[in-house]
């Protein structure tokens, strides 16, 4: 009797997960009709945004030039080198761009469903179809961004600290590679470091001796980090760079904590099921790898607030933590809660999806850009140095466009503002000591208000341009204004 009676409760359970699959299986249709359009949609999204930043400095790269020695600039050294490969393979076009976003996305569907298999393949489905939209909602400015970047580094991690747990036999190489792996985010944001915790979080105690070869793959990263940038004569400019700059950086656009929690939940808002099927899993019993990918949760928690500026690109790690552990957490639940949890998930994507697929585009920094690489072409040898302050209004696309070579390490306003008056001095005795072709500026003063007001009120600054540059062309899209100054010696050749 008992036999039969733990073989009928083996029976509903089964029935149970058979039309819970079934359940997420016939959700999935209409979230994979989702993410099609969307993802069809996207096959335009140009290149825009910060990657036009990275995108220049990767181009000066290739004539020599190094991030931290001769371009000043606040990220971590691995996010050059990746663009250094997409604009070596594919130039500065918006196909290119497209291309490596699209790469990305589908290896982050795949960790995905590796990461949530072991729950169901309907599951682990669902997740990836989740990770997708929240990424195709996020728009253009959102393709290649650091943070997803680091964000796919994170799954890789998860699973390997998975299969540190789960397999004993080669425990020791998992954690070298856990270890590399977390080295690897560190290179794309800082915060990469806290992913070495992962496995001691599976573990739910890490020995000293597994720690110590997470410690040797994250070393044999970072003295390989180290070295390449050695070579490149960029390390110590790194260091200058870590010491001076990035104190006085990282305050900048913080945030009260209501404003970046209510932001980060309408950007997250396709996750609300799943984050729901977490919450309501919270009491149940958490193997290995549930304990896993709650810690990569908590990885991106940490990650958006320690960022204190809460913007739209920080929530990837969060979002994707959410959407692994709500995909696991819903094979637990029970099918009426089951129901809720996609239920809001439905309701949720009825509300967004429409709008983000009918929704006008219009990108007044890429015609800007356009017009300023237009003004450039027609006033400038290809090659010309050319003084460039900017921060993501399109001078940098049109600047590299056009071929343009930046005159000195300052190419956005922050590296001079928050610097000492001798810094200052020193840009204006570089400019006068070898004067640029040119000198493009725009509107984008950022940290400071959106205007010329910086360069205007500068003496020196405005001296150098009234005595040695003739303003030649202005533009205005949509409160996206620039100016181009050419050297009098040059628009005298012209004439």
């Amino acid at each position: 009797m008992g036999a039969r009676f733990g073989s009928g409760a083996h029976s509903t359970a089964g029935r149970a997960l058979f039309s819970k699959a079934r359940l997420i299986t016939l959700v999935n249709f209409p979230l994979g009709g989702a993410v099609s359009l969307l993802l069809w949609r996207s096959l335009d999204w140009p290149l825009i945004g910060d990657a036009t930043i990275f995108h220049f400095i990767a181009d000066e790269m290739r004539t020599g030039a190094m991030p931290y020695r001769d371009i000043y600039d606040v990220n971590m050294p691995l996010i050059y080198f990746i663009h250094l490969a997409v604009v070596a393979i594919g130039g500065m076009s918006d196909v290119a761009w497209r291309a490596f976003d699209l790469a990305s996305a589908a290896v982050m569907s795949g960790l995905i469903l590796m990461l949530v298999w072991r729950a169901g393949r309907a599951l682990a489905i669902h997740a990836a179809l989740i990770a997708l939209i929240v990424h195709l909602l996020l728009g253009p400015y959102s393709a290649g961004q650091r943070d997803y970047l680091m964000s796919i580094v994170a799954l890789g991690a998860a699973l390997l600290s998975i299969r540190a747990v789960e397999n004993f036999r080669h425990r020791r190489v998992s954690l070298v590679l856990t270890g590399a792996i977390a080295a690897i985010a560190a290179s794309i944001k800082p915060t990469g470091v806290l992913l070495l915790a992962l496995p001691a979080i599976g573990m739910a105690r890490l020995r000293w001796h597994d720690a110590i070869w997470t410690v040797i793959g994250a070393a044999t990263v970072g003295l390989v980090m180290i070295g390449l940038l050695a070579a490149l004569g960029a390390f110590w400019g790194l260091i200058e760079m870590v010491q001076r700059l990035m104190p006085l950086y990282a305050p900048l656009g913080s945030r009260p904590l209501y404003d970046i929690l209510g932001d980060t939940a309408v950007w997250l808002a396709p996750t609300g099921g799943l984050a729901l099927a977490a919450m309501l899993n919270l009491s149940a019993p958490k193997p290995p790898r549930s304990r896993i990918i709650i810690g990569l949760t908590v990885f991106g928690v940490i990650h958006l607030l320690a960022q204190r500026k809460g913007w739209f690109y920080h929530v990837y790690p969060l979002g994707i933590g959410l959407t692994c552990w709500g995909a696991y957490s819903l094979a637990s639940l029970s099918m009426r809660r089951s129901v809720l949890c996609v239920i809001v998930t439905a309701a949720t994507l009825v509300w967004l999806v429409p709008g983000a697929l009918t929704q006008a585009r219009s990108y007044p920094a890429l015609r800007a850009a356009s017009a300023m690489q237009l003004a450039l072409e027609s006033r400038l040898p290809h090659g010309a140095r050319v003084q460039v302050l900017d921060a993501d209004n399109g001078a940098f696309l049109a600047m590299a466009r056009a071929g343009m070579h930046h005159a000195t390490p300052h190419i956005q306003w922050f590296s001079l503002l928050l610097a000492a008056n001798s810094v200052r001095e020193e840009f204006i005795g570089a400019l006068e000591a070898d004067p640029p072709a040119a000198i493009l500026l725009t509107n984008s003063q950022w940290p400071e208000t959106s205007g010329f007001d910086i360069a205007d009120h500068w003496p020196e600054f405005a001296t150098l341009l009234a005595s040695q540059y003739d303003l030649v062309q202005t533009g205005d899209e949509d409160a996206i204004a620039w100016r181009l100054y050419v050297a009098r010696s040059a628009t005298q050749r012209n004439r």
